[in-house]
């Protein structure tokens, strides 16, 4: 009976060692084959916006170079946090990346349901942007010192539209309003679509849009641009955009959105997805649609993108201090 138990007990032990060790060479397998099916792309932004144009674009040619379909799957609200709270409940497996927008991680507020570093695993960046200051045409303020001026004169009279409560359009107005010594007011809309509907619908006096939204706006005359919010120049944007530098020497800002997973996908497949979209950042057919749209197009590896990410953490923590914002 005793040499039967023992017998038994060698059996199992046998058992849960063989299964140990086909679990990480299934793991692995799974991880060489990606990806063997349909890919989602989840945007956290409303169609039409900057971030949703240029995602489909990367979709676009990631799906022929990987050979799957990739599915841009909108999920708006919160700056971008929904969306990415949203992605995060899927499977770790590489079959969800998350197009990344500074307000869903590293600028997001404290009471988002995941931790925006220890949650998302980076794997590319995807473009660097300027962004307009812009006004209805049939707008009084035609230049950014006029803003200015009218501001200085009344606190209450500039209202500015962003995507999202604390995104960088938040902080754009945050940091004009340090650097200038004035005040007005941010008006936040679920997405930069609505944003711009209230722009040209003079719901509010000026907005903060990324170019890639923007420009085509401009260029048809449904909105006027007043500024650049960088200082240097952009590909697609003429320079007779005034950067906010004219006026308010030191002002130089730009923002990038970029691509992470859920963390706990196997590195294989991080490093996979990784290259196939520096591939297509690098792809000068994607590089010029890109460029139409005053956006640059910019691949990297996981941990340059992770570095990227923390420096421009740090960079915005003081305005968002001096702002009052939630850290």
């Amino acid at each position: 009976m005793t040499v039967r138990i023992a017998r038994r007990l060698c059996v199992l032990a046998l058992s849960a060692a063989t299964l140990g060790a086909v679990v990480p060479l299934a793991a692995h397998a799974a991880a060489g084959n990606w990806p063997d099916r349909p890919v989602k792309l989840v945007v956290p932004f409303p169609p039409g916006g900057g971030s949703d144009t240029v995602a489909r674009i990367v979709a676009k040619s990631l799906s022929e170079r990987i050979g799957q379909a990739v599915v841009v799957d909108n999920r708006a609200g919160g700056g971008g946090t929904v969306g990415v709270g949203s992605a995060l409940k899927s499977p770790a497996d590489g079959y969800t990346l998350i197009w990344c927008s500074p307000a869903a991680q590293y600028l997001a507020p404290s009471d988002v349901p995941y931790k925006p570093f220890e949650d998302l695993t980076p794997v590319s960046l995807a473009v660097e942007a300027t962004y307009l200051l812009v006004t209805s045409p049939d707008s009084p303020y035609k230049t950014l010192p006029d803003v200015i001026a009218a501001a200085k004169k009344n606190p209450t009279a500039i209202n500015y539209a962003t995507a999202g409560a604390n995104g960088h359009g938040r902080l754009m107005g945050e940091y004009m309003k340090m650097l200038g010594g004035f005040d007005m007011q941010a008006i936040p809309f679920t997405g930069e679509g609505p944003a711009m509907i209230g722009v040209i619908g003079q719901e509010v006096q000026i907005g903060f849009i990324s170019s890639a939204a923007s420009w085509p706006q401009v260029q048809s005359g449904k909105m006027h641009a007043i500024a650049n919010t960088s200082a240097k120049a952009f590909p697609g944007i003429p320079e007779s955009i005034a950067p906010v530098s004219r006026t308010l020497p030191g002002y130089d800002v730009t923002a990038i959105n970029y691509v992470a997973v859920r963390t706990g996908t196997p590195p294989e497949i991080v490093q996979k997805a990784s290259e196939a979209l520096q591939a297509v950042l690098a792809d000068p057919e994607v590089k010029a649609q890109i460029a139409k749209l005053g956006v640059i197009a910019q691949g990297s590896t996981p941990d340059a993108l992770g570095a990227r990410v923390k420096s421009e953490y740090e960079q915005w923590r003081d305005v968002r201090k001096q702002a009052g914002l939630p850290d």
